[in-house]
């Protein structure tokens, strides 16, 4: 497993995918950037931590440590998992004749050309650039990966595909006797305003007229700029919702699950941005079907695929304040609705969406590789 960006332990390639592989018998190494680096072996996985530069700009560097370390190893299949390990690990395979997987968890042409290091000016020519060099290595593969239908119909035509969804596993999402806070709306993830946080916000003084002990709970930071985070204080402030809204900053993943478990609401209000936002297909969505609780999600294709498919929640213009805010209140008036919703999302997650599903097919696509 070669990556020159996700950290060693990232969820899906270590705790989901080394893991599984290591379970059914494969010997499997991460490389990955971290600091400090250094080897080691974790839940039977190798993990060799290739010192990460400080500055983006030094990305290049990290792209040669991974490449000298991705020689090293005597393996039959590289796996990397995005544009820059996949550069990588075609020479690798130009040099050492391995078999390839690509595992694309984004849009990647969009993601990068969006990336505030560039300029506005510049981020047609890098979309068009990332598109066209993206598909040209992928013809080197031997397999490719995706996270959802909008990437599988990108890379279809140029070589075989699965999807394996971020979907979590049934052993860490168990269903308690959780009793929910009243009138909690959760967001479980770091925010900013491309996912929404500002309309969100905004619809909450409307909401509290009817429900004046309702709670915005944030598991997670706001990622934006100094501006934005002092316009949301500002507003807090201005529109008396000190006590209406709560943001825990970092918490380990079994209390997030245990804060999902006692609110009322999930939210996913990606916002179209970019492309990448607009086909995205969040784990945050299938971690609050898990938990049984009802979704209100932005009316996006992947995003509406499963919320219609599975009758798991409402889905909203994600621009739209009052529909978010209508939405809200009709959730938090009808209660027993909710609670089915909840209860469909929960039999949808036990039944097709969790990893125990997916790594079937991991293993299959492996065994289709050799």
């Amino acid at each position: 497993m070669l990556t020159t960006v996700h950290p060693p332990f990232d969820t899906r390639i270590f705790h989901k995918e080394s893991k599984s592989l290591s379970k059914a018998g494969h010997s499997v190494t991460i490389i990955a950037p971290s600091y400090p680096s250094g080897e080691e072996s974790v839940d039977g996985v190798n993990i060799i931590n290739v010192k990460k530069p400080s500055s983006k700009i030094l990305h290049p560097i990290t792209m040669l440590r991974v490449f000298v370390a991705g020689l090293q190893q005597d393996c039959d299949v590289y796996h990397c998992h995005e544009p820059g390990s996949l550069f990588v690990c075609v020479l690798l395979k130009l040099v050492k004749r391995n078999k390839l997987i690509y595992d694309a968890h984004e849009h990647y042409p969009s993601l990068i050309s969006e990336d505030v290091i560039f300029p506005n000016i510049s981020r047609k020519v890098i979309h068009k650039f990332v598109d066209a060099s993206e598909k040209l290595l992928c013809r080197f593969t031997d397999s490719i990966i995706t996270v959802n239908y909008s990437l599988e119909t990108r890379f279809n035509d140029i070589k075989k595909t699965t999807i394996l969804f971020n979907v979590p596993m049934l052993n860490i999402f168990t269903l308690s006797n959780t009793v929910k806070e009243n009138r909690r709306i959760v967001y479980a993830g770091n925010v900013n305003k491309k996912r929404g946080l500002d309309r969100l916000l905004a619809s909450m003084p409307q909401i509290k007229k009817g429900f004046p002990e309702v709670q915005l709970l944030i598991v997670g930071k706001i990622l934006d700029t100094k501006e934005f985070e002092t316009w949301v204080y500002s507003y807090i402030e201005d529109h008396a919702l000190a006590h209406n809204f709560k943001i825990t900053g970092w918490v380990p993943h079994e209390q997030v699950v245990e804060y999902i478990q006692r609110s009322d609401i999930g939210v996913i209000l990606f916002q179209p941005t970019y492309y990448n936002n607009i086909i995205g297909l969040p784990n945050k969505l299938f971690e609050y079907m898990a938990c049984g609780t009802p979704v209100i999600g932005s009316n996006f294709p992947e995003i509406r695929k499963v919320v219609e498919e599975s009758n798991c929640g409402l889905l909203v213009d994600p621009t739209n304040i009052q529909e978010i805010t209508d939405a809200i209140i009709w959730l938090l008036e009808h209660t027993d609705e909710a609670e089915q919703m909840g209860k469909n999302g929960r039999r949808a997650v036990e039944e097709i969406y969790n990893w125990e599903n997916m790594e079937k097919r991991l293993f299959k696509m492996y065994e289709d590789l050799s």
